[in-house]
């Protein structure tokens, strides 16, 4: 399953609501090798936000519908599920330009 046009647009829009998440988008988009999964570390380092921060960034990228949020409690750190089909280079490839 390929993104569809309103994730795209959620994607682009999230960017240019909060351009603090740009850094991470940028390394989702370079990326050689597609991923089912993205750590809170992984997070934190790409995209140069504190933890809260990327909390923040992993709670609104589940909002557009690419990924949900694991993990988290118990001893365990948080990390994104990206859905089936979905690949994270096209999420960040989507932040760059508009659908139209």
């Amino acid at each position: 399953m390929a993104l569809t046009d309103e994730q795209r647009e959620s994607v682009y829009r999230l960017v240019r609501k909060q351009p603090k998440f740009k850094p991470f988008f940028d390394y989702l988009a370079d990326l050689k090798h597609n991923m089912k999964e993205s750590s809170l570390n992984v997070v934190e380092t790409q995209s140069g936000l504190n933890k809260q921060g990327s909390l923040e960034l992993m709670r609104e990228i589940a909002a557009t519908g690419v990924a949900s949020v694991g993990g988290g409690g118990g001893g365990v750190s948080s990390y994104l599920v990206w859905a089936d089909g979905i690949d994270i280079r096209d999420v960040g490839r989507s932040s760059r330009e508009p659908l139209r």
